[in-house]
């Protein structure tokens, strides 16, 4: 045990950077204070989204207790963060399991299979148990003081706590293991953590779906019939919604109305939470090192001809067409990059389509909202306009697009390209991926709300340009301060500060530009309103890419510094 206690500590060490924190306090004191800013700004940043979520649950509580349905409140609770912590918990496994350079050291050590895999699943749940309990206690304690529970509904709710994470990640990570250490599929494990994640998502889309179905559309239910049914069996919902995650189930009979039988559920609970982790560690005892080592193996690459090398050789690009290629590469082939740059520009015009597809707005009421759109053109241009920046503001590209390279950013310094061309090939990919959001956006938006050609043209331009200010500042950003050291790609973007300072910056200057251009359009002059946001876009966009292409040179030469 005292070896797995050790082991584990020592992953949490290389997820966190502790070791390199309490050195940077000590040797580098400008880098200790950075770290140290973002261990107090981050918190700080999320306290209002935080008592958003609170409020949030605690209306939900109110209303059902109104339909006399609070028997539904913990397994709602439950299923969503059960769902929450797959999908956040699939990029955890794989990076720790399969994408830390650590195992190359440790593998050739006298210590069992067992207890490494063990400890590796102990470092995952650390951060699993606080993302379980910003997201479940206060569905606990909200449900606890609403019922007028005692100490035994304590007792009880944090042995309930102890299993949430372990028993989904446990089959996740059991489940991982088998596919990874597939002979079919070697050589492809960055392509498989993207589709892990996506299958996470796809479950959410999933169980919202389904959910709905079972309600019905409003063409087909009788809404009284069917609060008349929830009034007269409070456990009807429950038995809907526990079909979701049958262990749902016992977690709603052990808390729900505390009794004797509470315990035997609560026990049943732990006996298949050790059973699933047991699983777990059986399968990984078998695969896990197997598929360790092979995935060490190169395969024999094709031998090219003389003719094919030559051309291949001879082949040469543009400057900002090379970085731009290299960038958007590693980019695509990273799936920590692909998920946090690349995904939502799929999610969000997703839950748009499916947002009109479930309220399903009568005919007349769609009918008077196009009417609307049409008497305010204003309104809907500049809604496009901040929805089409909310692509290019919330994109990590440019604020990671030197620190993703990690170590390897010497070759960016050695290849023959101008700063111009660095600026404009790394900026290109992010104005890319945004473009791919307007794309998917307005194609969902079509269905329901037929945009004329000129407003397409209008809001696309100016939500391009309106994002250019933001993606440069990122990128002036990680020119400045790049996050090199690092042993796992997920700290790249996860750990790294400038990020979080661009997201900010960037929400308050479209904000702020977006208010003022559209109350001048409204109250003054549309092309006045226009013209304005555009001016500032261009301008503020110049200055950064001149300060830029000045300095990338010298800030080049700094890196490894």
């Amino acid at each position: 045990m005292k070896e797995i206690i050790s082991l584990t500590r020592l992953f949490i060490n290389e997820s966190l950077g502790i070791s390199l924190f309490f050195y940077n306090q000590k040797y580098n004191k400008k880098e200790f204070y950075k770290q140290l800013f973002t261990l107090i700004i981050v918190p700080v940043a999320l306290i209002p989204a935080y008592f958003m979520f609170i409020s949030l649950m605690t209306a939900t509580y109110i209303g059902l207790s109104m339909i006399d349905q609070t028997s539904v409140f913990l397994s709602v609770g439950y299923i969503m963060a059960t769902v929450l912590i797959l999908v956040f918990g699939i990029m955890y496994i794989l990076s720790e399991f399969y994408f830390s350079d650590n195992m190359e050291e440790l593998i050739p050590l006298p210590i069992s299979p067992r207890k490494l895999i063990f400890a590796k699943f102990l470092s995952i749940l650390v951060f699993e148990y606080a993302f379980a309990g910003f997201v479940f206690l206060p569905i606990l304690i909200i449900y606890g003081i609403g019922q007028g529970m005692g100490l035994l509904y304590l007792l009880l709710s944090f042995l309930v706590f102890l299993t949430i994470p372990v028993l989904p990640l446990s089959l996740v990570t059991a489940l991982v293991m088998l596919v990874m250490q597939s002979a079919s599929i070697k050589g492809r494990k960055d392509m498989l953590q993207i589709v892990f994640v996506f299958l996470g998502i796809t479950l959410i889309f999933g169980v919202q779906f389904w959910f709905t179905s079972q309600l019905g559309s409003g063409d087909e239910v009788d809404f009284q019939q069917l609060i008349n049914g929830m009034l007269t069996n409070n456990e009807g919902l429950l038995n809907t919604i526990g079909y979701i995650l049958p262990t749902s189930f016992l977690m709603a009979w052990a808390l729900n109305k505390i009794t004797l039988m509470s315990f035997a559920w609560v026990g049943a609970l732990l006996v298949i939470t050790s059973l699933s982790c047991a699983l777990m560690v059986a399968i990984g005892e078998r695969v896990y090192i197997k598929s360790i080592v092979s995935g060490k193996i190169m395969k024999k690459s094709r031998k090219l001809s003389g003719a094919q090398r030559s051309k291949a050789l001879g082949k040469k690009s543009h400057g900002a067409m090379a970085v731009f290629t290299m960038d958007l590469r590693l980019l695509l082939r990273t799936p920590v990059y692909f998920f946090n740059n690349v995904s939502v520009v799929i999610i969000a015009p997703l839950c748009v389509l499916l947002s009109f597809y479930f309220i399903e707005i009568p005919a007349e009421d769609l009918q008077g909202m196009q009417e609307f759109f049409r008497e305010m053109p204003i309104l809907i241009n500049y809604i496009l306009i901040a929805f089409f920046i909310f692509f290019g503001g919330t994109t990590a590209t440019t604020a990671t697009t030197f620190s993703r390279e990690g170590k390897a950013s010497w070759l960016t310094r050695m290849i023959p390209v101008t700063a111009n061309d660095q600026i404009v090939g790394r900026t290109g990919v992010a104005l890319l991926i945004q473009s791919l959001g307007i794309v998917f956006t307005i194609i969902a938006i079509q269905f329901f709300f037929p945009l004329a050609m000129s407003t397409l043209l209008l809001t696309v331009i100016m939500g391009i340009l309106g994002s250019l200010p933001i993606l440069l500042f990122g990128l002036f950003m990680d020119m400045n301060r790049p996050l090199l050291n690092w042993d796992n790609p997920q700290k790249a973007i996860k750990n790294n500060m400038n990020v979080i300072i661009t997201l900010f910056v960037g929400m308050a200057y479209s904000g702020l530009l977006i208010g003022v251009s559209a109350l001048l359009g409204y109250f003054v002059n549309d092309f006045l309103g226009y013209a304005l946001y555009t001016i500032i876009s261009i301008t503020i966009s110049v200055v950064f890419f001149k300060v830029i292409n000045k300095r990338l040179e010298q800030e080049f030469m700094n890196f490894e510094a």
